[in-house]
């Protein structure tokens, strides 16, 4: 989760720009993530979609209509994420009229919610949250969808909750280290509650979704701990999106867990500043060029914003 807060807004009616330095910049930042990836997983399968996507963006030009970025939250678009994720997701799966998401952490279905915009569109899915107050919304709020009132770990049981009080709930965590640096930065005040906890892989094979077209996952600090629940050789979501910073901060913290994904056919795709995102390897000739584009207008909107490209804070 981020802080509260945001740039001011800026007009409505972004356009792709002119110059190349952002398509330059997207390039040097997919580029440095592969030759950062072991030479065994850097093959044809995913660089080809990246220089797709790349020659898409090198075609655009001013007052193309087929290369102008769509509106995020931030130009007056109809969205409800923190900042850019389901504006992401969005033009990644544009023109599928019916899919199926898993929102681990899923929290408010409303308020800054990853999946809201799908679920009015008529998608379905699995949604998980360990509060119990914000599971009631949720129930509420979605009853198409499959909805589960516990925590995801690698070992099924009873864990301590970190509950966070309201309005601060979203820090809410299983990971005792992320409450007490919390408690000690912000005064934040944690009841620790039990919880039962379950794999996914577990919840996956009740669910019995006919496709998992993305998963994402914001459980501040315990991302390890749900990816290893995954049977990789059983699911494979098209797309995951997980939360990559130290709670409350830009700090990175991915590197805890990205190996869990690339060593499972992932690749990198973007990252939007507070999530990562990455395509399995069976759509990444579909999906990654999408990435390549939406990445562009993500950096687009931060630049009009003011706000850093590689974080979410302004300058």
């Amino acid at each position: 989760m981020k802080p509260a807060g945001a740039a001011a807004l800026p007009p409505p009616g972004l356009r792709y720009p002119r110059s190349g330095h952002l398509r330059a910049r997207v390039l040097r930042e997919l580029l440095l993530e592969l030759f950062a990836m072991k030479p065994a997983r850097v093959s044809p399968l995913f660089v080809l979609p990246i220089l797709t996507g790349l020659l898409m963006l090198a075609s655009c030009r001013h007052g193309n209509p087929g290369c102008d970025c769509p509106a995020s939250r931030f130009e007056s678009g109809a969205y409800f994420s923190q900042i850019y994720e389901d504006y992401v997701l969005d033009y990644v799966f544009q023109n599928q009229k019916m899919g199926y998401y898993v929102d681990v952490g899923a929290n408010d279905p409303n308020h800054d919610s990853v999946t809201k915009i799908f679920y009015e569109r008529g998608w379905r899915g699995v949604n998980i949250e360990p509060n119990t107050d914000e599971f009631k919304k949720i129930v509420r709020a979605r009853p198409r969808d499959i909805n589960y009132n516990v925590g995801i770990s690698d070992t099924e049981g009873t864990l301590p909750f970190y509950l966070a009080p309201g309005g601060e709930d979203a820090l809410s965590t299983f990971d005792k280290a992320n409450a007490d640096t919390l408690s000690k930065k912000r005064g934040t005040t944690f009841t620790e509650i039990p919880i039962p906890v379950t794999t996914l892989n577990k919840i996956l094979r009740q669910a019995a979704l006919p496709e998992i077209s993305f998963v994402s996952i914001d459980v501040e600090g315990f991302e390890a701990h749900v990816l290893r629940s995954i049977d990789f050789k059983e699911f494979h979501p098209a797309v995951f999106c997980i939360e990559a910073t130290e709670p409350t901060t830009e700090t990175p913290s991915y590197q805890a867990w990205e190996s869990l994904l690339l060593e499972n056919n992932y690749v990198f795709a973007m990252h939007d500043g507070l999530n990562r995102y990455y395509v399995h390897k069976d759509h990444v000739s579909s999906l990654l060029p999408r990435f390549v584009f939406i990445d562009m207008c993500v950096k687009r909107s931060k630049l009009k914003r003011h706000v850093k490209l590689n974080g979410y804070n302004s300058w």
